[in-house]
Order: structure tokens, then C-alpha cells, then sequence
């Protein structure tokens, strides 16, 4: 009891919620709840990183208007197999995951991608194809279903 009022004071003290806290943690704790099957496999995702001006050596550095160069932009390629069990399974990384039917979104609860990737939902192309889209290194990526083989 006195440990409980120790810890109440100091939440209050620091300005932090007991509550939050508890939230954050019923997050780590969260039960893997899978995607539907059609968005279970393997998915491939990628994000377009623009070229920027960069100088000579043998510009003149009186004239800054002139003599830039541009460097093409970069396509950058993220590959992942999501299981319906809740869990998915990277080149680098596994780990588990939790899907809200309510707001078609995915929320990675453990491993490489719980720090990288967010605002993932999911979603339907205009020809009915399913997508994933998702938030890293403060850009957009789009994420499509490769075809599979028929064999």
C-alpha cells in the first residue's frame, strides 16, 4: 500500500498519468490479432527519395547560379511477409502485430518494426488489388502484393 501512495505521488509529481502509463503498457502486452487472408503474404514496399543540387569541384564559386549538378532520385525497396497468426517475418526482423479492423490499421508490437515503421493501414486499389501503406524516415511508403507463382 505504501509502495501504491509512493508511486501515486510520484506520477503526480513528475506530471505523468498512472493511466497513460497503463495504456502504453497494455500495448506492449496486446494480443497479435492477424489481417484478413487476403492481405496475408508477402509484400514488397517502396518509397522515392529525390535527387539534390550538388556542386563541382571545378565550379566556380563566383557564380552560384551555374555549374550544379543533380543527382537522380532513388527508388528504396522494403520487403515483408505478414502470417495471419499476428505475427510477420522480414530480412532483418520478426516480430508480432496487431490488426484494428475498426480503422483498417496495423500496429507493430514488437521487434524492428515497432520503431520504424507507423500510420500503417491498410486498404484496396481501385481495381481491388490489397495495399499497405505506412510512415518511415518521415516518408510515404506504398506496398503491393507481387504476383504469385503458378506452379
Amino acid at each position: 500500500m505504501r509502495k501504491r501512495l509512493f508511486l501515486v505521488a510520484l506520477f503526480a509529481l513528475f506530471g505523468i498519468s498512472p493511466v497513460a502509463n497503463a495504456q502504453s503498457s497494455q500495448t506492449k502486452n496486446a494480443v497479435p490479432k492477424g489481417v484478413p487472408e487476403q492481405y496475408a503474404g508477402r509484400w514488397v514496399c517502396q518509397s522515392v527519395a529525390p535527387g539534390y543540387n550538388i556542386r563541382p569541384p571545378y565550379a566556380d564559386l563566383s557564380q552560384p547560379a551555374t555549374d550544379k549538378m543533380t543527382t537522380p532520385s532513388t527508388v528504396t525497396v522494403v520487403k515483408f511477409s505478414l502470417k495471419a497468426d499476428g505475427s510477420y517475418e522480414a530480412p532483418n526482423a520478426k516480430g508480432h502485430y496487431s490488426f484494428d479492423p475498426a480503422t483498417k490499421s496495423i500496429t507493430w508490437l514488437d521487434g524492428l518494426h515497432q520503431k520504424t515503421f507507423t500510420k500503417t493501414q491498410i486498404g484496396k486499389r481501385p481495381n481491388g488489388a490489397p495495399k499497405i501503406g505506412f510512415t518511415m524516415l518521415k516518408r510515404y511508403w506504398g506496398c503491393f502484393m507481387p504476383a504469385r507463382d503458378k506452379t
